[in-house]
């Protein structure tokens, strides 16, 4: 039988829909009643609709939202696909004109990594539309064969699939789909993106049910697990869930369910694979921004995660201010522990906090007016009085000169030869929330280094899992992100057959520092050469030359 809701062929003894969990226990299948339809099987009324203009070959596969067979189109004599909408869904009026308008919309898509359309119509119960047939295979079959991508072709998968859905995204078109049975490989191996529009057909309808989302869970964002409103940056979380899947052979997220999958998707940080080369480590980077749980910590669009992914756009983070005025105000970035350090400076995407609620807003016209002036000014004598109070401390109990001298730089610098990444702000530059010097606008303020506590983070990225012993001031540690005190910290990280990661770090109060670990595996010893046989003629001594085998003529 099928689900009603989504379309999918589902089992006559199973109690839910695998697409879309809806409660099968109320429906009936046909075959439990006895009753003999007498109907044609869908391959025989889609001939039978469809013989005039095109040959059934045969079909290529079904999915919840279509069938697709091969066929040959006989006027123009040359082998196409059918995608054809399943019986199930059918009934539905409003649906189907809303899919038939949604092929359209992608049919005006002319882009060398976008499937062509060919024509979209509707024949009796046929619902169907002719696409370019595709002799190669799908990422889903290649993935099922070979379990992962190197990072090369994950680099020119990542960059074809992109440029489609940016063509797609400036025509105001988002996929919502985005897994790897949606992207084909052609004849020459180029990737080419299916299923346009379908998605965003089913969401406007009364078949998603209330609240609930159309697409594949494992590859949904964020804020498609919550049924809100998307556009191009949804498509990149679903691109970056794919790309992950080709670096490690398994998707970031999986669960019982539907539901519990998107839970993961919105809430839970994402898991840090093994990293085993440089090259690994540097397409990881870019995934992990792809995979942002806000979007605007993403890349905002097809572009920006092009010119990524061919080592262009990267500003290098600006000089550190030197003094509590020229402080910027951007809030820290989230450092993840265990992540590697590209070798190219591809600085990492900061982590995305933990989605929360946002406080509504208090209407002003029901707020009371109250007069404030007295209020602004208990808060300013307050203000005062602490800031000197806070001065005084800092001087007369710590000892610490007056004023303030802060540090020149509160990112530890490693040895040549050590790699070192700061976590970069989302736009890939830090350098917009420092004034440059002779402007005429106001330097924001950043927070009182007295109210700073007297520790720092920091936060180790690249040490393996397994196998490594980490110290800190010769403590070990088990974590990647560690609150110390402030000052001078020694770095140790071990391991058997790597030589040894040894590193100071200058943590400053209230700061976060980054510092990347590499370990260098060690180099086998060369066997020492054998001995050679020592001969009269190798020192002086009483028997040299003493039978003329050294020289004829003395030197």
């Amino acid at each position: 039988m099928f689900c009603s809701r989504c379309g999918t062929e589902v089992e006559n003894q199973s109690k839910f829909c695998p697409s879309c969990g809806l409660d099968l226990a109320a429906t009936t299948p046909l075959a439990a009643l006895g009753v003999d339809t007498g109907e044609k099987t869908e391959i025989e009324q889609v001939r039978e609709a469809l013989k005039d203009e095109y040959e059934i070959v045969a079909e290529l596969g079904r999915g919840g939202m279509a069938i697709v067979y091969r066929a040959k189109e006989l006027a123009l004599d040359r082998e196409v696909a059918i995608k054809v909408l399943p019986f199930s869904l059918a009934y539905d009026k409003e649906f189907v004109e809303r899919f038939q308008r949604e092929a359209r919309t992608s049919g005006r898509l002319e882009h060398p990594n976008i499937i062509p359309i060919y024509r979209v119509g509707k024949s009796g119960r046929v619902i169907y539309f002719i696409m370019k047939f595709l002799r190669g295979q799908s990422l889903s079959e290649l993935l099922e064969q070979r379990g992962t991508l190197p990072p090369g072709e994950i680099r020119r998968l990542l960059k074809e699939t992109a440029s489609a859905l940016g063509y797609a995204s400036k025509h105001e078109i988002v996929h919502r789909d985005i897994k790897p049975d949606n992207i084909m490989f052609d004849e020459s191996g180029r990737a080419i993106v299916t299923d346009f529009g379908i998605a965003k057909a089913a969401t406007s309808t009364r078949l998603t049910g209330t609240g609930m989302s159309i697409g594949t869970p494992h590859y949904m964002s964020p804020e498609q697990a919550r049924a809100q409103k998307l556009d191009g940056r949804s498509d990149i979380y679903s691109l970056g869930i794919v790309a992950f899947q080709c670096l490690t052979g398994r998707v970031p997220y999986d669960g019982e369910d539907a539901f519990s999958i998107g839970y993961k998707h919105i809430m839970e940080e994402i898991p840090v694979p093994e990293l085993e080369s440089g090259e690994h480590r540097e397409i990881f980077h870019i995934i992990h921004r792809m995979l942002a749980k806000a979007p605007d910590e993403r890349y905002q669009n097809a572009e920006q995660l092009i010119r990524a992914l061919e080592g262009k756009g990267v500003t290098p983070p600006p000089a550190r201010a030197t003094s509590a005025s020229d402080l910027p105000t951007t809030a820290m970035p989230r450092a993840v522990a265990g992540l590697g350090t590209p070798s190219q400076g591809v600085a990492p995407a900061a982590m995305p906090p933990t989605p929360t609620t946002p406080i509504p807003k208090v209407d002003p016209e029901l707020e009371p007016r109250k007069k404030r002036s007295g209020v602004l000014v208990g808060m300013l004598f307050v203000l005062a009085l602490s800031g000197g109070g806070a001065g005084g401390y800092w001087y007369f109990v710590m000892g610490a000169p007056w004023p303030i001298v802060l540090p020149d730089t509160a990112v530890s610098q490693p040895p040549v030869g050590d790699s070192l990444q700061l976590a970069a702000s989302d736009s890939g530059t830090v350098s917009d929330s420092v004034a440059p010097a002779g402007s005429d606008s106001m330097p924001v303020a950043g927070p009182s280094v007295s109210d700073l506590p007297n520790t720092g983070t920091l936060v180790l990225l690249g040490v393996p899992r397994r196998g490594a012993t980490v110290k800190v001031d010769g403590e070990p540690v088990s974590d990647s992100v560690i609150t110390v005190d402030a000052g001078s910290k020694s770095i140790e990280v071990t391991r058997t057959g790597f030589q040894p990661f040894r590193h100071t770090a200058q943590v400053p109060r209230g700061d976060t520092v980054t510092v990347a670990v590499t370990l260098k595996r060690l180099q086998p010893a060369a066997p020492a050469p054998p001995p050679q046989p020592k001969t009269v003629c190798d020192a002086p001594g009483s028997a040299y030359n003493r039978d003329g085998s050294c020289f004829d003529l003395a030197p």
